[in-house]
This record gives C-alpha cells, structure tokens and sequence, in this order.
C-alpha cells in the first residue's frame, strides 16, 4: 500500500503554528523579564525614597533633641540619661534618645583602675579584664614596651592580625574592635559604656543611663531603681543624692557638655537604624544654636537602644 502524501501546504501551516508559539512564548519571557526588571527598579526607588525620609526625618529629630536641650529652664529640658522621648514629624513618629557622655568610661582617660576595675564587672572575668586593659594601654601609650598581659607589634602579627597598636588615643570609638582579644560580641556589648569625649578619669553617675549604673552596682536593679527615681526628682540645683562609692573607680561631678543623640522614625513597615550625632555645648556661640557637632553617622547599624 502506498503511504498517503499529506498537502505540501498543510505541512507549512504546521511549521509556521510552531514558529508563532515560539515566538510567542519568547515574547512572553521577554514581557515577564521586563515586568520582573521594573518590579525590581521600582522597588529599588521605593527603598531609597524611604531610606532618605528617614534619615531626614531622623535629622529632624536631632535638631530637636538640641533644642530641647538648650532651653533655659533647666526642668523643661530633655534628660540625657537614654530616657526615650517621642515627638511627630511630618506626621511620623520619630524616637529620640539622648546621653550624657559624662555617664560614661573614657577610653583615653581613664586610669589603671577604673579600667580594669569597670571591665571586670562588665565581663565577670578578672583574668579578661586585666588582658584587654592592658591591650588597651598598649595600644594607647606611645612605646613599644609590652605590659606583663598586654600586647605589641610582634604579638598581633603572631595572632596574624593585620592591624597593630597604634601607640596613641584613639580617635574613634571604632578603633576598639582592633585591640588584641576584642572580639565582635564583646566590642557591642561594650559600646553603650564607653566614650572618647570627657577628658576626665572616672565616670558621673548622675548623668549615667540605667545600663551603666547596673554594671557599677553588678546589676542590682533595686538600689539602681531607687537611686534613678531619686535622681529624677532632684529640684534646681539640688544634688542628686549620692550611690554608694564603687572601689576602684572615681566619680567626678563633670558633665552638660558632650552629648550622643540616637534618633529613628518609628514605622510599620521599615526598620531603619538610627542616626546618631555626638554634639558638644561651646561657651560663646549664641544661645540658639550652643552646639557644634564633633560627629555625625547617618546609619549606626547594630546600635541597640539601652533603657
């Protein structure tokens, strides 16, 4: 039998239906391409549309934190032991924090003692305390004379770390995380404690956040309590009442100069870290504007508000 023979015209029609779904389909992926594309432009515009909002929004923040702290009457002025404040801007919640850096440990001034006194209590760890003290006079001092459990040089090109001690201050908060034995998790618990901008051995507890004063009293919530109720109802010029001496470490009575302020609008749908400025009050300058800024970081990722 002899194979039937299908129109010549009938076997074009089939190749060019094939031809069409091809391109069919290729347009299809194209389109898809190009919706997936503009998905991804628009959703990038969006990001950055919102990121500057809320920097700005953090900004304003800021300066408001400034003002609040210049009024004359010191009873109407925000207090900048970390007490959270919340104001409206442009109809958006913006969370304002503010601390007294005369609350905190300097990390160029302090002593021997406060040192290793304050990073015994923060680590519960005195052998650690004594090593990342003295890591942190060595890296501070202008010698290459290594501290009995200190470090140099020759000890962190051993460790095969890049950076070495800089044999000066720091200059940055940041420089901590080199220091021969701080790690990551360490640098972040530290932060909240320590600061480059009082010039003065010692600490002032009357102008140290919660967090602060619960590391000097090893975490007794109570007398820390009391001691912050008291504090905040201290009227005029009235002393705040005194917290119980803390061995190896001096109180001093500086501070209302540098100040940290953490600003961030408060949204549903982003969580943009704060911004954070580091202002200090000048003598001379008009009373409208009494600060100038020593530091400014747009972003302060990682940073964790602390009661």
């Amino acid at each position: 039998m002899t194979p039937m023979a299908y129109p010549r015209s009938a076997e074009q029609h089939g190749v060019a239906l094939i031809l069409v779904l091809w391109i069919l389909a290729l347009m299809t992926i194209m389109a898809g391409s190009f919706a997936l594309s503009t998905q991804r432009e628009t959703s990038l515009v969006t990001n950055a549309r919102e990121r500057a909002r809320a920097v700005a929004l953090a900004d304003g923040g800021i300066h408001y934190a400034m003002f609040m702290l210049s009024l004359p009457n010191a009873a109407d002025r925000w207090r900048a032991d970390g007490t959270p404040y919340r104001l409206r801007l442009g109809g958006i919640p913006v969370e304002v924090r503010i601390y007294d850096e005369a609350g905190k440990i300097d990390l160029n001034a302090a002593q021997e003692s406060t040192l290793r006194t304050f990073l015994a209590k923060l680590t519960r760890d005195e052998d650690q305390a004594v090593t990342l003290s003295d890591a942190i006079f060595d890296w501070r001092d202008n010698d290459d004379l290594k501290r009995l459990s200190g470090a140099e040089a020759a000890d962190y090109r051993a460790a095969g770390l890049a950076q070495s001690p800089q044999n000066r201050n720091f200059l940055v908060l940041e420089e901590l995380r080199g220091v021969f034995g701080m790690t990551p998790s360490l640098y972040r618990n530290f932060e909240p404690y320590f600061t480059l901008y009082n010039n003065v051995d010692g600490i002032n507890p009357a102008k140290a956040s919660r967090t602060v004063l619960l590391a000097l009293t090893d975490g007794d919530v109570q007398a820390v309590d009391s001691y912050i109720a008291a504090r905040e109802t201290a009227t005029g010029n009235a002393p705040p009442p005194p917290i119980p001496a803390v061995p190896g470490i001096r109180f001093h009575s500086f501070g209302n100069s540098v100040y940290t302020i953490y600003a961030r609008p408060l949204s549903q749908n982003h969580s943009e870290p704060p911004t954070m400025a580091v202002v200090r009050r000048e003598a001379g300058r008009p009373a409208t504007t009494p600060f100038v800024f020593l530091r400014w970081k747009p972003q302060a990722i990682g940073v964790t508000f602390n009661p």
